[in-house]
């Protein structure tokens, strides 16, 4: 229900944006060397325990464009991460819920970067899939979290090994983020941004089972989709070509 709702706001604010500016029909790219996103959305966890609950995340863009489909950049997050186990063999309900912040450094390449002029707008808008991956930290501060397996249990899960419950960690992850930008006017795009996170530590969600059984025995993982506006910062360019294809140089666009 949130993505739905998220996908039906970010659709609105994509088609007021466009409404009320000049929807650049050129096949060419516009950029500039610093751009500032903005994006929210939501997460998906991949942990110890077997249901993943949606939490709201929020995202913040800073990159150094080199052209406008390669650039380096950082990449600032802030949300929660919640989940849960059902009643089994071994527990009648565990949950985990944790806020965490994190900051990454990534390079991001886009579709348009191995192709020549876009002949069409179409082909100009498909160029703006992009991947994109680098290395963060995160700082996960798990807030609440099940202490016991089972209500009436006398012990307390870390009675039975302290190993198995964290709820202040830093860890190092690599980001592997695949997204969409489509041109609004000339400073504003309209971001589409799927990321998976791989992280070098199995306390995310608190918890670091080996015994029982839990949903794995691997690091946790997260996901993030999210949807946002992008802004060209200060002066911006496109690469001209001429109608062979072969890109010219950089020019700047006028007002």
């Amino acid at each position: 229900m949130r993505i739905r709702i998220l996908l039906i706001v970010a659709v609105c604010l994509a088609y007021s944006l466009s409404s009320f500016s000049q929807v650049r029909l050129e096949p060419f790219w516009p950029y500039s060397k610093y751009t500032l996103g903005f994006s929210v959305g939501n997460t998906t966890t991949y942990g110890d325990l077997q249901n993943s609950i949606s939490e709201a995340a929020y995202r913040m863009t800073f990159d150094r464009n080199f052209n406008s489909y390669t650039s380096v950049g950082l990449e600032l997050q802030h949300g929660a991460y919640s989940s849960e186990e059902n009643i089994n063999h071994w527990t009648n309900g565990l949950t985990s819920y944790d806020q965490f912040t994190s900051l990454a450094l990534t390079g991001r390449v886009s579709l348009g970067q191995f192709f020549k002029y876009p002949k069409n707008y179409l082909m100009k808008n498909l160029f703006g899939l992009y991947f994109a991956t680098g290395i963060g930290c995160v700082y996960d501060d798990v807030s609440n979290i099940s202490y016991k397996f089972k209500n009436r249990d006398p012990m307390k899960i870390t009675d039975y090994n302290q190993k198995y419950i964290r709820t202040n960690v830093w860890a190092a992850y690599v980001p592997y983020n695949i997204g969409f930008n489509l041109h609004l006017t000339k400073r504003a795009m309209f971001n589409v941004n799927y990321q998976f996170c791989y992280f070098f530590s199995d306390y995310i969600d608190g918890y670091n089972f080996t015994n029982p059984p839990a949903n794995n025995f691997y690091n946790d993982m997260t996901s993030i989709l999210s949807f946002g506006l992008i802004f060209n910062i200060g002066t911006v360019y496109d690469t001209w070509y001429d109608e062979n294809g072969i890109k010219e140089k950089v020019r700047h666009l006028s007002d």
